[in-house]
C-alpha cells in the first residue's frame, strides 16, 4: 500500500510534530494557506498513485482525544470512502477515538474537502482520512500516537 501523510507546518503544531516522528515514509507538509496547501496535496496525488492519504491536522481537544474525521463541508459535503474502523480500534487503545463529521471550518477543512473532491472528481482509486491530534500540551506521548500510526500501514503494505 502505498500511502502519504500530510501536516501542516508551524513549530508548534503537533500534527508537524507528529508527521516528523514517522519514518521511513512519504511526506507531505502543506503551507498554512487556504489555497497553497490544497495545491500541493493535489499535484502529489497526480503526480504519485497513492493508494491513501493520511492527513493530520492540529484542534483544541482535551488530554489524548484523537479525533477521525469523516466528512468536509464548504459549499458542499464530501465524506471519505476509506474504511477507518481498524485505524479506529488501534488508536483507541491508547488513546479515546471520536469519530466526527465536521472537520471545522479552517484549514483541515478545507484541504480535506478539496482532496476528497479532486479524488472523486478525477476518478481516482486513492482514498483519503484526516486524523485531528491535539495540542502538543494534550497529547501524552506523541511518540506512541506516530508508532501506532506506522504499524497501522506498514502491516498493510
Amino acid at each position: 500500500m502505498k500511502v502519504l501523510y500530510t501536516a501542516f507546518n508551524g513549530k508548534c503544531n503537533s500534527s508537524k510534530i507528529l508527521l516528523d516522528t514517522i519514518t521511513d515514509v512519504d511526506k507531505l507538509y502543506l503551507k498554512n494557506s487556504f489555497n497553497t496547501s490544497v495545491i500541493q496535496l493535489t499535484n502529489e496525488i497526480r503526480k504519485n498513485e497513492y493508494d491513501l492519504v493520511v492527513s493530520f491536522g492540529q484542534a483544541p481537544l482535551d488530554n489524548d482525544i484523537i479525533k477521525i474525521e469523516t466528512k468536509a463541508h464548504l459549499k458542499n459535503s464530501y465524506e471519505t470512502d476509506y474504511d477507518y474502523r481498524e485505524l479506529e480500534k488501534n488508536i483507541s487503545k491508547y488513546y479515546k477515538v471520536l469519530v466526527s463529521d465536521d472537520a471545522g471550518n479552517y484549514l483541515c477543512n478545507n484541504v480535506y474537502y478539496y482532496g476528497l473532491k479532486f479524488i472523486q472528481e478525477n476518478k481516482l482509486k486513492t482514498k483519503m482520512i484526516f486524523i485531528h491530534i491535539p495540542k502538543m500540551n494534550n497529547i501524552s506521548n506523541i511518540k506512541l500516537m506516530s508508532k501506532i500510526i506506522k504499524e497501522i500501514y506498514d502491516k498493510n503494505s
